[in-house]
C-alpha cells in the first residue's frame, strides 16, 4: 500500500535582530514534524524564501513584503501589536493575521510600569541631581499606597499589570473600551462614556492600549484636561492614542506632573521634539514590551501545531478592527 505523500509547511521566520535569529532556530528546529524553518533577518535574506513559504513568523517587516509571497497564508506577528501592518493589509480574509499572546510581554512591561512609578513616588531623579552636586539634603519621598492608580486597557498585560499593582496601591481602577467585569481591579469603567470620569478619579494612569481606529486620539485636549492636577502618567501601550500637543502643555505648564513614556506618536521620537526637553518627563525607545524568543516562541509552537493538526488558531485578528 502506497503512503500518501506529505507535504512540508514551509515557516519563514523574520527578526531584524539578526543576532536573535540563532536562538529562534534553537526553539523551533525539531520541535513538529513536516515543518521547514527559514530564517532571514533583512528583506534582502527573506527575499529568496518568499515563493516558498505559506507562514510568516515575524516582526518588523513591512506589508509590502508579505504581498510578495504567494503561497501565503498565515502571518503570525511575534508582537501582541499589530498597528504597523493592520492599515496597509493587502488580504482581507484570506490570510489569517494571529499575535503573540499578551502574557508572554506581560511580566517584563509589569516590571517596566513598577519601576517608573517607583522612581517616581521614590523621587530618584530628584536624588540623581543631588549626587551630580555633590549634595546631601534630606528629603521626604511618597507611597503609592496614598494613589490611585489607573489601568486603561485590560487585556492580557493591563490585567496582569493591574494585579501586580493591587498589593502597593490604594486603589486600582481599570478602563475598558466595552463594559465586561475584571477581578483585577477594584472598579471598571466602561466606554467614552465613562473615561472622564475614570481619569478624575485617578492620582496615577498607566495606559495599556493598542492603536486602533477606535483608541487614535482617544486621550484629546479635554479628557486630559480632566486628569487630577498633579497626576502622573505611564504609557507603554501606543502613542498615537494621545494628543501629543495637548499633552505637552499638560506637562509643560505643570498641570500634570510627569510621565514615563515608552510609547510615541512618531517613532523614533524626533530629535526637536518637545518632550526631549522637558525634565518632567521620562523617555525610554519603546523597549517596555521586549520580543523574547525564550518567551514568544511557546505560543507560536502551540498556534503552529494547532496549524498543522487543523484546529482553529488563537489570537487571531481582524486586521480592520486593529484587535
Amino acid at each position: 500500500m502506497e503512503r500518501e505523500a506529505v507535504t512540508e509547511k514551509a515557516v519563514l521566520v523574520y527578526s531584524p535582530y539578526p543576532g536573535d535569529l540563532p536562538r529562534y532556530s534553537a526553539l523551533l528546529e525539531g520541535k513538529l514534524r513536516g515543518v521547514r524553518f527559514a530564517y532571514a533577518g533583512s528583506p534582502e535574506e527573506a527575499a529568496p524564501h518568499l515563493s516558498d513559504a505559506e507562514i510568516f513568523y515575524g516582526w518588523g517587516f513591512s506589508a509590502d513584503m508579505l504581498r510578495r509571497m504567494p503561497r501565503l497564508r498565515w502571518v503570525a506577528k511575534m508582537g501582541a501589536g499589530i498597528d504597523d501592518i493592520a492599515p496597509d493589509w493587502p488580504f482581507g480574509s484570506s490570510v489569517i493575521l494571529t499575535r503573540t499572546d499578551g502574557r508572554a510581554l506581560a511580566q517584563p512591561m509589569a516590571e517596566y510600569v513598577l519601576a517608573a512609578l517607583f522612581s517616581e513616588t521614590q523621587r530618584f531623579a530628584h536624588a540623581a541631581k543631588l549626587r551630580a552636586a555633590r549634595q546631601w539634603d534630606y528629603y521626604m519621598v511618597g507611597s503609592l499606597r496614598e494613589k490611585t492608580v489607573g489601568v486603561a486597557g485590560l487585556g492580557d498585560i493591563g490585567a496582569y499589570i493591574a494585579e501586580r499593582l493591587r498589593p502597593f496601591a490604594g486603589r486600582v481602577l481599570g478602563w475598558r473600551r466595552t463594559k465586561a467585569p475584571s477581578t483585577a481591579v477594584d472598579a471598571v469603567f466602561a466606554g467614552r462614556e465613562q473615561l472622564r470620569a475614570f481619569v478624575a478619579a485617578c492620582d496615577v494612569l498607566v495606559l495599556v492600549l493598542p492603536h486602533t481606529g477606535e483608541t487614535e486620539g482617544l486621550f484629546d485636549a479635554a479628557t486630559i484636561a480632566a486628569m487630577k492636577s498633579g497626576a502622573y502618567l505611564v504609557n507603554v501601550g501606543r502613542g498615537g492614542v494621545f494628543d501629543e500637543p495637548a499633552l505637552v502643555e499638560a506637562l509643560r505648564t505643570g498641570r500634570l506632573a510627569g510621565a514615563t513614556l515608552d510609547v510615541f506618536a512618531t517613532e523614533p521620537l524626533p530629535r526637536n521634539h518637545p518632550f526631549w526637553g522637558m525634565d518632567n518627563v521620562v523617555i525610554t525607545p519603546h523597549v517596555s514590551g521586549p520580543l523574547i524568543p525564550e518567551l514568544v516562541v511557546p505560543y507560536f509552537l502551540e498556534n503552529l501545531a494547532a496549524h498543522c493538526e487543523g484546529r482553529p488558531l488563537a489570537r487571531v485578528i481582524v486586521p480592520a478592527h486593529g484587535y
